[in-house]
């Protein structure tokens, strides 16, 4: 209970206050809720950095991306890229908690999966999108990946998470930024992440602080990569 407490006191404290204008979740339907990874030339972008800037590597997991805002300790309202509010359609899976133990404001990212077994088809994003998220409860599984307003570092977001109950990607580090095409290799292999349906590898910037230096822009988020 304890080490409960400390995490989310921990959490709490890196919170910064969500002004209306930023909140994503106040944009209007049919607005694009979500930047994207950035794309392109991977070398150039690594380039950028120092030889031994801290990168997190995830999966790229097929599915559907949503936004989860809690109020006061509860589920208030959940989006898709579209800004569609399918709150009353989520609150059905029980993958995504209902409350926590966190009062201030917070607003979540993450996506909507099939299990590796049961997703076939090239577009299971725009499947998931388009069908009863109700009838699939069963199937549909949610790994959330950021935190959004939050002035910790990306890896200690992502077991903030963990102890708040979501289900978070795994992840591996490297601390030189040759090392991606390694992983690259593996993961073209089968021996990566290997328990998502996934059709790459998302390169993070670790440090919050580099983050919120390079900043964003109105289409990419400048500190994450995909790769595939």
């Amino acid at each position: 209970m304890r080490e409960e407490n400390d995490v989310s006191n921990h959490l709490l404290r890196n919170l910064e206050r969500i002004s209306p204008e930023n909140s994503i979740f106040n944009y209007k339907n049919g607005r694009k809720a979500f930047l994207s990874l950035g794309q392109g030339n991977i070398r150039e972008w690594l380039e950028t950095f120092l030889p031994n800037t801290r990168i997190i590597l995830e999966p790229k997991i097929i599915g559907s991306i949503i936004g989860i805002q809690y109020i006061n300790g509860e589920l208030n309202k959940v989006i898709n890229k579209s800004s569609q509010d399918i709150t009353e359609s989520v609150s059905s899976l029980k993958k995504i908690p209902k409350s926590l133990p966190i009062k201030n404001r917070i607003e979540i990212q993450g996506v909507l999966y099939h299990d590796k077994n049961l997703s076939t088809r090239k577009n299971e994003n725009e499947f998931i999108e388009n069908q009863n998220l109700e009838s699939q409860s069963k199937r549909l599984k949610f790994c959330a990946f950021q935190i959004y307003h939050c002035n910790i570092n990306h890896f200690q977001s992502l077991q903030e998470l963990k102890h708040l109950n979501f289900e978070i990607p795994q992840t591996q580090f490297t601390n030189f930024t040759s090392d991606f095409e390694i992983y690259l290799q593996c993961w073209k292999e089968g021996k990566l992440f290997t328990s998502y349906p996934t059709n790459g590898l998302v390169l993070k910037i670790n440090s919050r602080k580099l983050q919120k230096y390079l900043g964003e822009n109105n289409l990419s988020i400048p500190w994450a990569y995909a790769i595939n």
